[in-house]
C-alpha cells in the first residue's frame, strides 16, 4: 500500500486487519505508517539512542495510550510460561510501588482540572520510584516491535547520558511528522468509552482489565483506520 503523506508518497508494508477489529488489532498497521516516516526522519541528524541503552526504561513513566494497554494485557495473556508468570510479577511489583506511593488513581481516574504543572509534577514523583519497564531484559526491549509509540518517537539527539535525568537536564528529540498517540487518544474517545488519556505502562495492564468491556469492543477496520490514519497526519493542522 502507498499512502501520501505530508505531500509524500510512502510505501507501507502491514498485515490485513479482520473485517470488523478491535482499535489494539490496527496498531500493525499505524505502527507501519509510524516507522516508515520515523525511517525518514531519523535520518536527519545522528541519534545517541543504540541498543542497551534503557535510562528511558528505567525510571520514566512511559505513557501508553487505551490500545496500546489493551494490546499489551493481550500480548502478555499469550506469553508461554514461565515467561508470562516473569512478566506479571514485575508488573504487580511496579503497580504496588505505585499505588503504595498513591500515585497509580491520579493515572487510572484523570481528573481533566489537573493543570500541566501538577502533571509534571506527579510524573516526576513516578519517575523518582525508579520503575523499570517489566519488559526490559539485559538493557534491551523484550516487546521491540510492539513497543509503545512513545518509546518509538524517544529519537534523542542530545547526548545520552542527559537522559539520567530528563527533567533536569535537556533533551533534545528529533520532531516527527505523525502523532499516532494522539491519534490513538482522538479514536478511542470517538470510538468507546474508555478515558482517552496515556497511562504509565507498568498499570497498562490494570487499566485495560478495567476497560476490558470497552476496549474489546470491534468496529469495521477499514473505516476506522482511514480515521485513525486521517488523524495522525493532521493533527499539526488542528
Amino acid at each position: 500500500m502507498e499512502l501520501g503523506i505530508h505531500g509524500e508518497r510512502v510505501k507501507i508494508t502491514a498485515p490485513q486487519p479482520p473485517h470488523r477489529a478491535r482499535l489494539d488489532e490496527l496498531l500493525p498497521l499505524i505502527r507501519a505508517i509510524d516507522d516508515a516516516m520515523i525511517g525518514r526522519s531519523a535520518a536527519s541528524e545522528p541519534i545517541s539512542c543504540k541498543a542497551g541503552c534503557s535510562a528511558c526504561c528505567r525510571a520514566q513513566p512511559v505513557p501508553v495510550t487505551p490500545p496500546e494497554a489493551n494490546a499489551l494485557r493481550r500480548l502478555v495473556s499469550s506469553l508461554p510460561e514461565p515467561r508470562r508468570s516473569a512478566v506479571l510479577a514485575r508488573f504487580k511489583n511496579a503497580a504496588d510501588r505505585l499505588h503504595a506511593a498513591g500515585l497509580a488513581e491520579p493515572f487510572l481516574t484523570r481528573d481533566p482540572a489537573v493543570s500541566p504543572e501538577e502533571s509534571v509534577a506527579i510524573a516526576r514523583k513516578v519517575y523518582d520510584l525508579g520503575l523499570v519497564c517489566p519488559f526490559l531484559d539485559n538493557d534491551l526491549c523484550s516487546i521491540y516491535a510492539e513497543r509503545p509509540f512513545v518509546c518509538r518517537h524517544y529519537l534523542v539527539t542530545t547526548p545520552a547520558s542527559h537522559c539520567d535525568d530528563p527533567f533536569t537536564n535537556e533533551v533534545r528529540r528529533i520532531p516527527l511528522p505523525v502523532t499516532p498517540a494522539a491519534a490513538a487518544l482522538a479514536m478511542t474517545e470517538r470510538k468507546t468509552r474508555a478515558p482517552g488519556y496515556t497511562v504509565p505502562l507498568v498499570i497498562a495492564l490494570e487499566f485495560a482489565e478495567r476497560h476490558k468491556s470497552e476496549l474489546e469492543r470491534t468496529y469495521p477496520s477499514s473505516e476506522v483506520a482511514r480515521e485513525w490514519v486521517a488523524k495522525m497526519v493532521s493533527e499539526d493542522d488542528d
